[in-house]
C-alpha cells in the first residue's frame, strides 16, 4: 500500500490546514472502510445510474478520479506550527511532511469522513468487487489524488462545503450538514451531560442528556436557518436558505470570538439544562425531534436578531431556573401536550404545527424576555396556528 504526503497549504478563511497527498486505491479503500456508517445519515449512493456505470467502466481502464476531500481528526499535526499562516505558497520540509504522513497512516477509519467523494467511493468499491483476482492486484495499485482537511472543526467546514456545493447543487443543505455531522459530534461532546447516540449504537434515548446525532445535525440547520422546517422541497428555496446559511457562516468565521461555533453549543447547553430540569418524567418532551428543532430555530432566530441577541441569555436563564422550580409543570409542558393533541390531524400535518408551535412560543418567551410564563406562551402561540 502507498500514500504520500505531498504538501500542505493553509486557508485564512476558515483558519485551517490541508494536506495534499497522493494514495493507491488499496490504501485509500482500507482507510476509508466504514465511514460511511461513521456518518448519522448518509447521502444515497447511487448505483444504478449509467453515469456511475460508465465511471465504472473508464475505472477499468485507468481513468484518474477528480480529487476527493477526507476529514481527518485526533491527529498530532503540531508540525505545521513550524509555518507561517501568511505564506501564500508553503514548502514544507520533507521531514515535516514524513511526520503528518506518518499520523495520518496511523489514524483509524473511525476519524476519517469523506467530506466529498462518496459516490466516486462506491464505484471503486464495486468496481473492485467486479475483477478477478489478477485484475484487482494491478487495480489496487492505481493513484488516487486526495485533499486532506486536519483536525478541522465542524463549523468551518460545514461553511467550505456548502459554498463549494451552492453553485452545483449536488445535494440539499440537509444531506450536506449530516455528512459533516462526525465533527459536531466532536464539537459537542465534552458538554457536561450530554451523550451523544450514534445510528450505529442502535440505541434509544432513555434518559435526559442523551440525543441522537441526527436529531443535533438536524437541530444545527434549524438553528443556522433560523426555521424549524429543515426539508425543503423547493428549490428556490433552498437557494435561499443555503445563501443566508453561507452568509451567516461567512460573517461568524470572520470573528476571532467564534461566535458561530459557541452560539450554537450554547444552545445545546441550554437544551441540556432545561432538559435536566424536566428530569426522567417529561423525558418524550425534548425527546421529540419536533420539539428540538422548534427551539433550536427559536434560540437562532435570537441570536441573529439585533433586537433579540442581548434577551437571549436572560431570558433562557429564566427559562431554565422557572424549569427547575416549577415540579408540577415545567416548561409548561402540560399546556403544550393538551395543545398538540388538539391538532386538527385532517387539516394539518402535525409535525410541522409542532413545530410551528415551539418555534412561535419560545421566540414569545424571548421576546418577553422571560417574564410571560411558557404555559401562557404556549397559548400565545396556538393562537396564530
Amino acid at each position: 500500500m502507498k500514500f504520500e504526503v505531498v504538501g500542505i497549504d493553509y486557508d485564512n478563511r476558515i483558519n485551517n490546514f490541508m494536506v495534499s497527498a497522493r494514495a493507491d486505491y488499496e490504501w485509500y479503500l482500507e482507510k476509508t472502510q466504514g465511514s460511511e456508517e461513521n456518518l448519522a445519515i448518509q447521502r444515497d449512493i447511487i448505483k444504478g445510474s449509467k453515469p456511475y456505470k460508465n465511471l465504472r467502466a473508464d475505472l477499468k481502464i485507468g481513468c484518474i478520479l477528480p480529487t476527493i476531500v477526507l476529514a481527518v481528526r485526533n491527529i498530532d499535526a503540531s508540525v505545521t506550527n513550524n509555518y507561517s499562516e501568511n505564506d501564500g505558497f508553503i514548502t514544507a520540509s520533507r521531514d515535516d511532511l514524513d511526520t503528518l504522513q506518518n499520523a495520518i497512516v496511523n489514524t483509524t477509519p473511525a476519524n476519517v469522513d469523506i467530506v466529498d467523494g462518496l459516490q466516486r467511493t462506491n464505484a471503486l468499491r464495486q468496481t473492485l468487487m467486479e475483477l478477478n483476482d489478477e485484475e484487482r492486484s494491478i487495480f489496487l495499485q492505481r493513484s488516487l489524488r486526495l485533499e486532506i482537511w486536519i483536525n478541522i472543526a465542524f463549523f468551518p467546514l460545514a461553511y467550505r462545503m456548502l459554498l463549494l456545493n451552492a453553485g452545483q447543487r449536488p445535494m440539499s443543505m440537509k444531506h450536506q450538514i449530516d455528512i459533516l455531522s462526525g465533527g459536531l459530534a466532536e464539537d459537542l461532546q465534552d458538554l457536561p451531560g450530554i451523550e451523544i447516540i450514534r445510528l450505529k449504537d442502535h440505541k434509544r434515548r432513555v434518559r435526559p442528556g442523551q440525543f441522537h446525532l441526527s436529531t443535533l445535525a438536524q437541530a444545527f440547520q434549524a438553528w443556522m436557518q433560523r426555521s424549524p422546517n429543515v426539508d425543503r422541497t423547493n428549490l428556490v428555496v433552498e437557494t435561499m436558505v443555503v445563501d443566508e446559511a453561507l452568509e451567516s457562516l461567512g460573517i461568524d468565521l470572520t470573528d476571532n470570538d467564534g461566535n458561530q461555533r459557541d452560539g450554537f453549543r450554547q444552545f445545546v447547553d441550554w437544551l441540556l439544562q432545561l432538559d435536566r430540569a424536566l428530569g426522567e418524567d417529561q423525558n418524550r418532551f425534548f425527546g421529540n425531534d419536533t420539539v428540538v428543532l422548534g427551539f433550536a430555530a427559536a434560540i437562532g432566530f435570537a441570536h441573529k436578531n439585533e433586537t433579540l441577541q442581548d434577551r437571549l441569555p436572560s431570558a433562557m436563564t429564566k427559562m431554565i431556573d422557572s424549569a427547575n422550580a416549577d415540579q408540577e409543570n415545567p416548561l409548561g409542558v402540560i399546556t403544550f401536550d393538551q395543545i398538540r393533541r388538539s391538532v386538527d390531524t385532517k387539516r394539518s400535518n402535525v409535525g410541522e404545527a409542532t413545530r410551528g408551535l415551539v418555534f412561535r412560543a419560545v421566540r414569545e418567551y424571548i421576546m418577553q424576555d422571560g417574564t410571560t410564563p411558557m404555559a401562557e406562551c404556549w397559548t400565545q402561540a396556538a393562537s396564530m396556528m
